[in-house]
């Protein structure tokens, strides 16, 4: 057979794209909230993110036209006129293009997703309590008690589980919310949130 430099080429860019894959395949399976992000939506800044944005972009705006104002330098009164329109700009994007309502729908979604993964876990500690008369810490065999609910929702992180003999927490978020959701069983009955 003979070996060209076509062959040699063909054979190295084949070598290139079966490792790129295995790449991609090991970090999926190393990092799986990668794969899980694209299912559970996209993740939603805080409101106060742009809050800020705008707060701090009409600052640099008008301190950029107190700054043309004052200087007598006409390079100077030009340029910082000129480069308030961005701050402007960016403050007009936030107020008028981004859509508050839609956010917010999108947000409470989330965080009621968050609450009946969180209601799931309250019904599993109620049966855990009533069999050994103590509630569960151990998330992997809360994951086993939850089998006759809804379970886990795959897109909710559990971040915190406290508990003792007479009542317990929980900390829930959503991949995509900004806001954590707390349940707290002294609040009445523990399939009550806190």
């Amino acid at each position: 057979m003979i070996v060209s430099p076509l062959n040699i080429n063909i054979l190295n860019m084949y070598n290139k794209i079966s490792h790129s894959l295995l790449n991609i395949l090991i970090s999926f399976l190393v990092c799986p909230t990668i794969s899980i992000a694209s299912e559970c939506g996209e993740a939603i800044k805080p409101l106060s993110y742009y809050d800020n944005i705008s707060l701090y972009s009409l600052i640099a705006g008008f301190g950029l036209i107190f700054v043309g104002i004052l200087s007598d330098a006409k390079i100077l009164k030009k340029t910082s006129f000129a480069c308030a329109f961005l701050p402007f700009a960016l403050w007009s994007y936030v107020h008028f293009m981004m859509d508050f309502t839609e956010l917010k729908k999108n947000v409470f979604a989330y965080n009621a997703l968050a609450e009946g993964t969180l209601a799931n876990i309250a019904e599993a500690q109620d049966r855990y309590k009533s069999e050994q008369d103590i509630f569960l810490k151990d998330l992997q065999k809360l994951y086993s008690h939850t089998a006759g609910s809804q379970g886990i929702n795959p897109c909710v992180r559990i971040l915190k589980i406290n508990a003792n003999f007479k009542h317990w927490t929980a900390e829930a978020k959503h991949i995509s919310s900004p806001d954590t959701i707390r349940w707290d069983s002294n609040s009445g009955s523990s399939l009550k949130k806190g």
